[in-house]
């Protein structure tokens, strides 16, 4: 399991808008320890799809990214007939190999041993002469026979020389046979290699950019994502996931959040059809004169962004950052200012993030257009810090007055969690202003706070 490219492969879905967590990585982590989805890719392939596939793009989102990652589960199955078949012919080779050296060394043992066959008569010897049977003569009676007198003959039998095998001969046929084994290992092991290197696909056209784009806004931040190893192992630094999304609301829920934001007044030229107002003057003459237009409706709010900046507010800049690019290109609004200040706007705010540019408060606002102005606030009001200021209360209490006076409604966004404004600045200042906390209820509250709908809720 160490060599999966599972926790990239997680990774990637979740980068593309897959809603995954540390749990369900886990889940997969825990059904491969118990043995599911090993045998090949296909079954890990089916193991991921039932744990992380939800709907028909996170399932277009996962072929893509397994078939890159991982490769696909045809290739799978081609790559293991082929190497079963390879497998098949390299074992054959090694037999015949085998059998090659054998024989080999048993000729050469057989060259070295060949067996000699001899006759030998040692020196001195008589050869056995011929006897021919003959009429012996009529014995005498006075004679005895005289024994002819014949040499002591001296035979060697042949014998026939058998093979001996030398220990050398037996080692040298296994020496032949083992080396023979590990080279043919030895080239196995080197293609095992080669062929287990992932291969990278082209990227599927099918997964359009479109698509990707679409699905990026459900990115959420991850908090810790393991490697393959044992649940009681610490996870390391660098195996955190980091990620520019903030947990509580996604990009794509602020933007859904802003296009409610929104004061629609018809105006500019006529170009779209007024049905009834054609109808009624089809009636009134009887004929159709030229049809009936009206201007178009357009968003004509307009945002007055404040934001607190450095001290307390450090660790929110990226979700602040988010607010203001998520109200500026999907908001959709008529007008859109941002500032900056530090705690409290007291006389001057700023038009960057390092208070360089600074600005009038009283010349900022009456700029603004009472009727279409709305001013959201984000602030964590002290919360973060705890405790209670009373000259914070006081200023921001006199700057929420002065602002009241040039626009209908305000709201704060509290990127603190409301249990822990309780005793401290921020639930004295959400006392005068209706204030929310970071979430997607807490954003769309503070939106109906700005078109008038909850000016009560706190």
């Amino acid at each position: 399991m160490d060599d999966l490219p599972l926790l990239e492969l997680f990774t990637r879905l979740r980068e593309a808008g897959l809603q995954l967590g540390i749990d369900d990585y886990q889940a997969v982590l825990q059904a491969l320890q118990a043995g599911y989805g090993l045998p090949n890719r296909a079954a890990l392939a089916r193991l991921c799809r039932t744990l992380w596939v939800r709907s028909a793009d996170d399932m277009r989102l996962f072929n893509y990214y397994f078939e890159l990652l991982i490769g696909s589960e045809e290739e799978d199955l081609l790559n293991s007939e082929q190497y079963a078949k390879e497998v098949k012919n390299v074992r054959l080779v090694t037999h015949a190999a085998l059998a090659g050296v054998l024989i080999l060394g048993i000729a050469v043992a057989l060259r070295f041993d060949r067996p000699q066959n001899s006759t030998t008569t040692p020196s001195g010897s008589v050869p056995i002469p011929t006897l021919v049977p003959t009429k012996a003569p009529l014995p005498l009676p006075t004679l005895k026979p005289i024994p002819t007198p014949t040499a002591q003959i001296t035979q060697n039998q042949p014998i026939q020389n058998q093979p001996i095998w030398q220990p050398w001969y037996l080692l040298l046929i296994l020496a032949l046979s083992a080396g023979c084994v590990w080279l043919v290992n030895l080239l196995m092991q080197r293609r095992d290699r080669q062929s287990a290197e992932p291969s990278i696909p082209e990227p599927n056209p099918a997964v359009t950019s479109e698509l990707l784009h679409e699905i990026e806004d459900e990115v959420q931040v991850a908090q810790a994502v393991r490697q393959v190893t044992s649940s009681h192992e610490e996870i390391s630094r660098e195996h955190l996931l980091l990620s520019a999304d903030y947990l509580p609301v996604t990009q794509r829920q602020m933007k859904q959040n802003w296009r409610y934001l929104r004061r629609l007044v018809r105006e500019g030229i006529p170009t779209e059809l007024d049905i009834d107002a054609t109808i009624n003057q089809l009636g009134r003459y009887g004929i159709l004169l030229e049809p009936v237009l009206l201007p178009r409706r357009v968003n004509r709010t307009e945002l007055l962004l404040l934001i607190d900046q450095d001290g307390s507010m450090v660790p929110f800049h990226s979700l602040s950052h988010r607010l203001v690019e998520t109200a500026q290109r999907g908001g959709r609004l008529g007008k859109f200012n941002i500032y900056y200040f530090h705690n409290c706007p007291d006389e001057y705010i700023y038009r960057d993030t390092y208070h360089q540019k600074a600005e009038l408060i009283k010349d900022v606002l009456n700029r603004l257009r009472q009727e279409r102005t709305v001013v959201l606030i984000f602030s964590d009001g002290g919360a973060a810090r705890g405790g209670l200021n009373s000259e914070r209360i006081e200023l921001t209490k006199a700057f929420l007055n002065q602002l009241k006076q040039h626009v209908r409604y305000v709201a704060w966004l509290n990127p603190m969690p409301r249990k822990r404004w309780l005793g401290t600045t921020a639930g004295e200042i959400a006392g005068l202003v209706p204030m929310f906390e970071v979430s997607r209820q807490g954003l769309s509250g503070a939106i109906d706070a700005l078109r008038g709908r909850n000016k009560n809720l706190v």
